[in-house]
This record gives structure tokens, sequence and C-alpha cells, in this order.
């Protein structure tokens, strides 16, 4: 005799997003049972955060900033998180070595003044 098979809960990447208005002019996303991120109505629209409090963007309506809402760690938003790091990445390179070509010009000028 076997034993009966139990589903699985779903976890929160296929789990969808519920929406609770805690207090006037901010709304809370639960994601699988667990907190996902928020909107907060600020002057002249919207801001989301994700499940970090990390903010996503500010919107004209509520319903883009509820659509904009990604998790930094929802694998929907793998791409988007790469393709942010590496541009981080390349603008962080560009200004260490600017900075390191003044450095080097001012240290080879100095005697000179």
């Amino acid at each position: 005799m076997s034993a009966p098979v139990i589903p699985a809960p779903p976890t929160p990447t296929s789990a969808r997003v519920l929406w609770a208005k805690v207090d006037t002019g901010f709304w809370v996303a639960h994601r699988g049972g667990e907190y996902d991120g928020c909107v907060d109505a600020v002057a002249g629209g919207f801001v989301s955060r994700d499940a970090h409090g990390v903010p996503i963007g500010r919107y004209d309506s509520l319903d883009a900033a509820k659509a904009s809402l990604r998790s930094t760690t929802h694998p929907a938003n793998a791409w988007r998180r790469h393709k942010l790091e590496r541009a981080s990445l390349i603008a962080a390179t560009s200004v260490g070595g600017t900075a390191l070509a003044f450095a080097l010009t001012a240290g080879a000028l100095a005697p000179l003044l």
C-alpha cells in the first residue's frame, strides 16, 4: 500500500499576488502567503517598493504601480536585475578609469607647477 500523495503548497513564484489596503494610501502585496512588496500614495502619484523595501518606481496610477511590483528575488525579474547589475558595473569601471587617468595626469604635471 502506498502513501497518499500530498500536493506541495504553491511557491511564491507560482502563487497569485493578493493585495490588501492596510491604511489610507497604502497597499501591501502577498504572494504565496509571504510579503511581496507595497504601493504607497504620494503627492501626484504612487510609489511601488519590492519585498526588500527598494523603490521600483513612481507611477501616475495605482494599477500601474501594482503592475510594476516585482521582487528582486522573483525569477521573472532575473533579466532586469542582471541588466541593471551589468550597467552598474560598466558605469563604475568607467568612472574608476576616468579617476585613475586624472590622478596619473595630476601626478605627472605636479612637478611642473
